[in-house]
């Protein structure tokens, strides 16, 4: 990104410019890169703006990673595994990391945490319940109009809502979690569910995803994969027949409920970007494509982003091209042959060790990790698909362009849903 001005080695403002740096939306892809550039140094002023205001932060989602690279709030995590599973109606397969344990991070404590930071900081201005309508740059600068009227500045960092152009590889991850307690004492607290395909439909990707707290108390989601977003009514019915078939108890108590849609596309965020704009979170295209997670990309985008402009030269860049790669011909994969999905994960977590898996899924793996990875995935289906991949990239197949907004559950996000509970 080597077109974002420097912010220390240049600080003659623009005429009329009221910031030297915008931050449309104050998500966590927002919030985050405010941090980052306060944790650099930039001497700049930054303004954050997001409809939300400051009682409306609360937790309306939950961050889960594993705890591998740099993550600047790990120690925000309340809860921490070092087991998973993956499963279906035949078979069973376990992992386990003391390296790199799988965490747990309710948003609220993240939110929390860097609104304080952005409050204490004097050069951050935090413009809350108003948002960021229309953005207009020229070679002058950035203005934004709100509410409030207009905010000039010499840059901005965009991480409003995306839009989303279905394609033949690209999907939709909706999901429901509700944090419940159960009649029973069910679960093993231990172990974390991460892929529970029991009562998956033919012809569909779908499964449960489970965070145990205690025998009796978990969170519980209900996750789908698919060309269309289900209805909530759809993922209600699925937990509650999981917990009555599967668990063999009963609901006693919902304390808590998120909901979300994750775009899972290569394609997101490949735009050509304005000399002064640089697009993050979601926008930005960070989240993986092929799993949804995106709290560890978010953080990583955010100091690079930072280090650009206090530094006025580009940071190295992730693998992206390999990753991205991969991730169009695992989607391709999903997309066309999802009867076959469930083996392939099992595969993955059977035949690769958990912290070369865990790096792969991160993104914080070698050449080598990648191999291991490709070598243990059933080659027939996946050679199937690099053929098909490789037709719609070129031409052959003809990608629909119809552009519409990617759905969100959450009336107060920037943004939609980051991956809430991935």
């Amino acid at each position: 990104m080597k077109h974002l001005q420097a912010g220390v080695r240049d600080r003659v403002p623009h005429a009329g410019a009221d910031f030297e740096t915008l931050i449309l939306g104050g998500g966590l892809a927002g919030l985050s890169s405010a941090q980052a550039l306060i944790d650099e140094g930039f001497e700049g002023s930054v303004c954050i703006i997001e409809p939300r205001t400051r009682s409306d932060y609360a937790r309306d989602r939950t961050w889960c990673m594993w705890d591998i690279g740099a993550n600047p709030l790990s120690h925000l995590a309340t809860h921490r595994w070092s087991r998973w599973v993956v499963r279906d109606q035949h078979r069973v397969v376990r992992a386990a990391s003391e390296q790199h344990p799988y965490l747990r991070i309710p948003a609220d404590r993240v939110y929390d945490h860097l609104l304080e930071q952005a409050e204490a900081a004097p050069s951050v201005t935090l413009k809350l319940g108003t948002a960021a309508d229309r953005l207009e740059h020229d070679a002058t600068g950035v203005r934004v109009s709100t509410e409030q009227g207009v905010v000039r500045g010499r840059r901005a960092l965009d991480s409003r809502p995306v839009r989303w152009r279905p394609s033949r590889t690209g999907l939709l991850q909706s999901f429901l979690g509700w944090e419940l307690s159960t009649a029973d004492p069910v679960f093993d607290s231990d172990e974390v569910v991460l892929m529970d395909f029991r009562l998956r439909a033919p012809g569909v990707i779908e499964f449960f995803y489970v965070l145990p707290f205690a025998p009796d108390r978990a969170l519980i989601e209900s996750t789908v994969f698919g060309s269309e977003s289900r209805s909530l009514q759809y993922h209600e019915e699925r937990i509650n027949r999981y917990v009555s078939n599967v668990l063999n108890t009963s609901v006693r108590e919902v304390e808590y409920t998120e909901k979300g849609v994750i775009p899972m596309n290569v394609d997101i965020g490949r735009e050509r970007e304005p000399r002064n704009v640089r697009r993050i979170g979601l926008r930005g295209g960070v989240a993986k494509p092929s799993t949804g997670y995106a709290f560890l990309r978010i953080q990583d985008d955010a100091r690079r982003v930072a280090r650009e402009l206090v530094t006025g030269s580009a940071a190295p860049q992730r693998r992206m091209t390999r990753a991205r790669f991969l991730d169009g011909i695992f989607l391709s994969f999903l997309r066309n042959q999802p009867d076959r999905a469930p083996e392939a994960f099992l595969r993955l977590f059977d035949r690769v060790h958990a912290d070369d898996l865990v790096a792969f899924l991160s993104e914080a793996g070698t050449l080598s990790t990648d191999w291991r990875v490709v070598r243990a995935l059933p080659p027939a289906p996946f050679l199937a698909e690099v053929g098909r991949l490789s037709r719609v990239m070129i031409g052959s197949a003809p990608i629909p362009r119809l552009e519409r907004r990617l759905p969100s559950m959450d009336p107060h996000q920037g943004s939609p849903q980051v991956a809430a509970s991935r």
